[in-house]
C-alpha cells in the first residue's frame, strides 16, 4: 500500500507538505505546481487515502445510506442501487443498502440502523412517485429524497426526481411529427400516482403544440397501471369507428401499453401498421419482450440515484445551502412499435 511518505521520498518533500495537496489544503500553503504534481505522484503510484483516519480526524464515517421502499418484484430497484453505488465511491464514500417495506416501523427501524453505522448523510428513495412526510433524524444528518416529494408547494429538503412532463412531451411529440394526428393518451385513475397528473400535462401540451390550442385530446383514463386495466381503457377509444379512431397512443405505463396491444389485437388491428404505440418506464421484461419491440420513456432511475448521491455530499460539505428540486431528464427509447402514419 503506498502511503504518503512513499510520495514525499519519490519527490523529496516532507509529509506534511504531501498531506496538504492530496488532502486538498494546499491553497495559499504550498505552491500550486508542486501541489498538482504531488496529486500527478500520488496517482500515478496508486495512493489511496485512508478514509478511516480522515474520518476519526474530520469526525466523518465517508458512508451514507441509501433507505429505498421497495417490494420483492421491483423492476427499479437494481438500477437505483447500482447508480447510487458507483457515485458513493467515485466520490470517497461507502453506500449502505437498506431495502424496507410498507410496514409500520419499517422506516423507523431503517433510520435507527443507518444512525448506528454513523453515516454522514441519508437518502430516502420511494417506491413509486409520491409525497412524503419528512422523516425523524438528527438536525445534524443531512438527507435527500429520491423519486419523492415533500408534502408542501416549495421543497424543504432537496429532492431529485424524475421530468415526467418532458418525457411525455416528448413521446408524445414523436407520434405526431411521425404524422399522427389521432392521437390518444391512456392514463390512470387511481391518484396514488402523482405521475397521472404530470404525464397527462406533457401529452396534452405537445399536442396542442403541434395541433393547436382548438385540438380536443383523447384521454381515456384506466383505472390503474396493470394491464387488464389498459386493455379495458382501450377497448373504449378503439370501438370507435375508423375515421375516428386513434392511430397512435401514448400510455401511462408499459404495462398499459401490454394491455393496449392485447386490446388491438382483439379488434383485428395490426401493430404499429395500425396502431402507433409508445409506454412509459422501460421496465425491460415489458419493453424488450413486447412485440413489436416497444418504443418507450425511461425512467432514468440510475442517473436520478446518481445525482441523489451527488446533492447529499454536496450537502454533507456545505450543510448550510438551501433545499431544491432536481428534475431528471427522461429519454425517450425508441424500438419498433411506431410507424409513419401516410
Amino acid at each position: 500500500m503506498v502511503r504518503m511518505r512513499d510520495i514525499a521520498a519519490e519527490l523529496g518533500i516532507s509529509v506534511s507538505t504531501v498531506s496538504l495537496a492530496v488532502n486538498h489544503k494546499d491553497q495559499g500553503r504550498v505552491n500550486p505546481p508542486l501541489a498538482e504534481r504531488i496529486r500527478e505522484t500520488a496517482d500515478r503510484m496508486g495512493y489511496r487515502p485512508n478514509l478511516h483516519a480522515l474520518g476519526l480526524k474530520l469526525n466523518k464515517s465517508h458512508a451514507i445510506a441509501l433507505i429505498c421502499r421497495t417490494t420483492p418484484d421491483d423492476p427499479f430497484l437494481s438500477a437505483m442501487t447500482g447508480g447510487a453505488q458507483a457515485a458513493a465511491t467515485e466520490a470517497g464514500y461507502i453506500l449502505i443498502t437498506i431495502p424496507v417495506s410498507a410496514a409500520p416501523g419499517a422506516e423507523d427501524e431503517a433510520i435507527e440502523t443507518a444512525l448506528q453505522r454513523d453515516v454522514d448523510g441519508i437518502i430516502f428513495a420511494a417506491d413509486y412517485y409520491r409525497r412524503r412526510s419528512i422523516p425523524e433524524v438528527p438536525d445534524t444528518t443531512p438527507f435527500v429524497f429520491l423519486d419523492c416529494i415533500s408534502t408542501g408547494s416549495n421543497p424543504v429538503v432537496t429532492e431529485v426526481i424524475a421530468d415526467e412532463v418532458q418525457g411525455s412531451y416528448e413521446a408524445t411529440a414523436h407520434l405526431l411529427r411521425a404524422g399522427h394526428t389521432h392521437v390518444g393518451y391512456i392514463g390512470v385513475k387511481d391518484d396514488r400516482y402523482l405521475a397521472r397528473h404530470l404525464r397527462e400535462r406533457g401529452f396534452r401540451e405537445a399536442v396542442r403544440e403541434h395541433l393547436g390550442a382548438g385540438a380536443s385530446p383523447l384521454i381515456v383514463d384506466a383505472a390503474d397501471p396493470s394491464i387488464t386495466a389498459g386493455e379495458a381503457a382501450a377497448r373504449e377509444l378503439l370501438a370507435r369507428d375508423a375515421a375516428r379512431r386513434p392511430t397512435a397512443l401514448f400510455c401511462f405505463s408499459d404495462r398499459t401499453a401490454f394491455g393496449v396491444a392485447q386490446a388491438a389485437r382483439a379488434h383485428g388491428l395490426g401493430l404499429p401498421e395500425d396502431l402507433s404505440i409508445v409506454g412509459f418506464d422501460n421496465v425491460e421484461y415489458t419493453s424488450e419482450f413486447f412485440s413489436p419491440r416497444l418504443s418507450t420513456v425511461e425512467l432514468p432511475h440510475q442517473q436520478m440515484s446518481a445525482e441523489a448521491v451527488h446533492q447529499l455530499v454536496h450537502r454533507i460539505e456545505n450543510p448550510r445551502e438551501g433545499p431544491q428540486r432536481i428534475k431528471v431528464p427522461c429519454p425517450l427509447i425508441l424500438r419498433d412499435s411506431v410507424v409513419p402514419q401516410i
